[in-house]
Order: structure tokens, then sequence, then C-alpha cells
């Protein structure tokens, strides 16, 4: 592995490689599905683009950085969960943010892919959720993934609206009790970053994401919560080809 000192101007043009806005997609689209994702046929044409998502980590293959730490500016909220039809999302009441490289994002929405999108080093975990941050000047988007796997006790925030989670596809359920997104992150927040694109439709390119290294923990039983609804709505992994997947010291 290379060990560098990334700067901080690079990290800034990865995260804003995008100087118009990106729209988070919505479900109301063009239909679009799991079972065939194959989605620049069907009129998504950047998703056959060279930057997309997800990728494979290769932890042999990574540029070991200093990366800028995130600051994390989140606050309780009450959420609405929606099932879109394809996965469950956890709208925001936009008053959460991060700060990234001197740049705070808006917390937009966070939501599920099972099993997990990306893989390390070929290994993927049963769950995995996106928390998307946008910044309301320029646009950009960072995207943070957490992996998560079974095994160990209830995770006290996800019970906080789990057994709330819409069951009917267009179902917007308001939880009864406030979500602490802080309460979500793992103990550890070193990562992988690297710029690729939107998981789903439209496949918008120029995302920066970061994939944190530390797999959360939660129960088997919280686990099946999830995957009881989706346990197939994962993108198919895309190429890496020529770009640099970053990995913080």
């Amino acid at each position: 592995m290379r060990k560098v000192l990334l700067c901080g101007a690079f990290l800034a043009l990865a995260a804003c490689s995008r100087d118009e806005e990106v729209q988070i997609p919505d479900s109301k689209q063009a239909h679009w599905d799991y079972e065939n994702p194959n989605w620049h046929n069907q009129g998504y044409s950047e998703c056959a683009g060279l930057v997309q998502s997800p990728i494979n980590i290769v932890t042999t293959a990574t540029t070991k950085a200093t990366l800028p730490a995130i600051t994390f500016n989140y606050s309780a909220f009450s959420a609405k969960a929606v099932n879109n039809g394809h996965t469950v999302q956890i709208n925001t009441d936009g008053k959460s943010s991060i700060t990234y490289n001197g740049v705070a994002y808006k917390l937009k929405q966070f939501h599920y892919h099972g099993h997990s999108e990306h893989s390390i080093d070929g290994n993927f975990s049963p769950l995995e959720v996106h928390f998307v941050h946008q910044n309301e000047a320029t646009g950009a988007i960072v995207i943070l993934g957490l992996l998560i796997k079974g095994g160990g006790a209830d995770n006290a925030q996800f019970a906080q609206y789990i057994n709330s989670f819409p069951s009917v596809k267009n179902q917007e359920v308001t939880t009864t009790n406030t979500i602490d997104p802080s309460a979500m992150l793992p103990n550890n927040k070193k990562y992988y970053n690297y710029t690729g694109s939107l998981t789903t439709p439209p496949c918008s390119q120029g995302m920066n994401w970061i994939v944190f290294k530390e797999v959360l923990t939660i129960s088997d039983a919280q686990l099946k919560k999830f995957t009881d609804l989706y346990n197939h709505n994962y993108r198919p992994i895309q190429k890496t080809g020529s770009r640099t997947v970053f990995e913080s010291l």
C-alpha cells in the first residue's frame, strides 16, 4: 500500500466534482427494479458511466492517506419512514449535518440495502445503510456507507423506529420516538474514500463516497426486521477502473 499525505484541496475537488445541483432520486421516476439492473437500457444512460457505485474495495490496493476527519452535527428528530418500493427510507427534518473538509452538508435521508452494496475484499455484509448528505450551495453530495452485521445485542437507536417500518409500498409512517443518527455510527470513524455514483437510477456520477471500515453489529432479530422487508435491493458491483480508493490512516 502506498502512503501519502492527501491535501485538502484534492478532497474539496472530489467533494464538489459536480458543480450543478444533483437531484436525489425519486421513486416516482420511470420504473426500475433490481431484477434487471441494466438500467442504462431503461432510459438511465448515466448508469453506464465509468465512475459508478458500488465497488469492491480491495484493501491491498488502497492508497493510505491522512484524510479529513468528519465532524458530525447530528441532532435527534421525529423521523418519517417511507417504504418507496425499493427500500425503507428515513427522511430527516433537515437540521442534522456533517462538515467534511471545511464544507457543510445537510443530512437529507438515510436508507437500507440488503445485502450490502459495497464489499470488502469480496466479502459482503448482510446490510448497508447510506446516509445521504447534500451541500445546499453547490448541490454536491457526500454519502456515508455503513456496513452492518448481526450476532450482537440490540442497537438501542435502531429500536427507536425499527418496529415502525412501513410494510406497504408508498406508505409513510411518522415514528413516535425521536431518532439520533449519531448513535447509529461506528465508534471507529476511519474510512475508505472514492468518487462514485448514486447506486440507484439516475446513477448520477461525482458522488463523494465514504465507507466506514468498522462494521456495525446489531442483533439477529433487528437484522431480520430489515431483511424481511427487503433482502435483494442491492446493485451489483461496478468496475473500479482507474479510480483511486483512499484509506484513512
